[in-house]
């Protein structure tokens, strides 16, 4: 009977985790410099047209770098794990790389750091649980896992601190993306934006 109880322990344990494993849904982001729009500005100036003219934006950044990230969402664990992976030469030094909470071409607040360094620290309160951007020679790669404790608040966009479902619903609903800034430009050398990767997968057979 022992020996019972022993291994239907282990097989509920071992369902238990296929189950959890299912149930994560995984999700992918493709950075370069051409999906850059630049930082949200802090200044504007109104054109003779009457239009507001941001004066910060930059566009898009020519620059031979770019990146991956790979998000796996574990809603019923109440987490997500990251891999982030990007490939130089940048034009100047990594210092920093977010996701953001904003469509392709708008320009979001930052609702999770994935990595910091000296120069560009993260958050106190999220800083003892931010990982550390590593200098890609040629490759860097970052790994960490996203809690609530890991969601900023964003005022200006309705997000609170520590709303994982804020992050799960920008990235579910294609309203996330992901911006590696360098020491050049601060307001980001490339970006991409977060999808599904069944989709993804769906779009390339479409187009084969």
């Amino acid at each position: 009977m022992r020996r019972y109880d022993i291994t239907a322990t282990a097989f509920a344990a071992a369902v238990a985790f296929s189950a959890s494993y299912a149930c994560a849904q995984e999700f992918t982001a493709h950075l370069t410099g051409f999906n850059e729009i630049g930082s949200i500005p802090t200044t504007v100036t109104v054109t003779t047209l009457g239009t507001a003219a941001p004066t910060s934006y930059t566009g898009a950044i020519l620059t031979d770098a770019t990146g991956t990230l790979k998000l796996y969402l574990d809603k019923n664990a109440g987490q997500i794990t990251y891999t982030l992976t990007y490939t130089g030469p940048f034009t100047s030094d990594v210092q920093q790389a977010h996701i953001h909470f904003g469509k392709s071409r708008d320009s979001g607040g930052i609702v999770v750091w994935l990595c910091q360094t000296t120069a560009k620290p993260a958050p106190a309160q999220v800083s003892a649980i931010t990982p550390t951007c590593t200098s890609p020679s040629p490759t860097a790669t970052v790994t960490g896992t996203i809690t609530l404790d890991n969601v900023l608040a964003v005022p200006g966009q309705n997000v609170t601190a520590k709303d994982f479902d804020a992050i799960t619903d920008a990235i579910t609903s294609h309203t996330a993306y992901v911006n590696i800034h360098t020491a050049n430009f601060p307001g980001g050398e490339i970006r991409g934006q977060v999808h599904a990767v069944e989709k993804d997968r769906d779009h390339d057979q479409k187009h084969q």
